[in-house]
């Protein structure tokens, strides 16, 4: 029996993400825009891009995804609408929506969560330092 195709948005939308987009290499005006948007983002982006595989996939061609896809902002799409947002992202049988289909930008980003980092200027990065650890390999060797 072959095995299930994954739904990936449903997926993404299960994890409650703060930025959710889908592209496709169709609309390079479209894909520069939500890759702009997503890398702005404070967090996590996930970024779905549609993309035709002539080699393997003969049913969703680059006609085919152009006949389908739609920028679901330019018609209005509310990108701060969870609810809807899974709902068009999850719904590709007739139309794929494209754009940024979810963005929310009150949560705290990662490093505004770390509660021990408060005050510290440094980054973690500037923090890290190299520790001889071929003591603790000799009882190995």
């Amino acid at each position: 029996m072959p095995e299930r195709t994954l739904s990936t948005m449903d997926f993404v939308f299960s994890l409650e993400p703060t930025f959710v987009a889908r592209g496709f290499t169709g609309d390079i005006r479209l894909m520069t825009r939500i890759l702009k948007a997503a890398i702005r983002h404070r967090g996590f982006a996930f970024v779905d891009m549609l993309q035709a595989c002539p080699t393997y996939n003969h049913v969703a061609t680059h006609e085919y995804l152009l006949d389908r896809y739609y920028d679901a902002n330019a018609e209005g799409h509310d990108a701060s609408d969870l609810a809807e947002a899974r709902r068009i992202a999850t719904s590709v049988q007739d139309r794929i929506a494209c754009g940024i289909l979810y963005q929310r930008e009150d949560i705290p980003d990662f490093y505004e969560r770390l509660t021990p980092r408060a005050g510290v200027e440094t980054t973690c990065v500037e923090e890290v330092r190299k520790y001889d650890v071929s003591q603790y390999f000799a009882q190995f060797l």
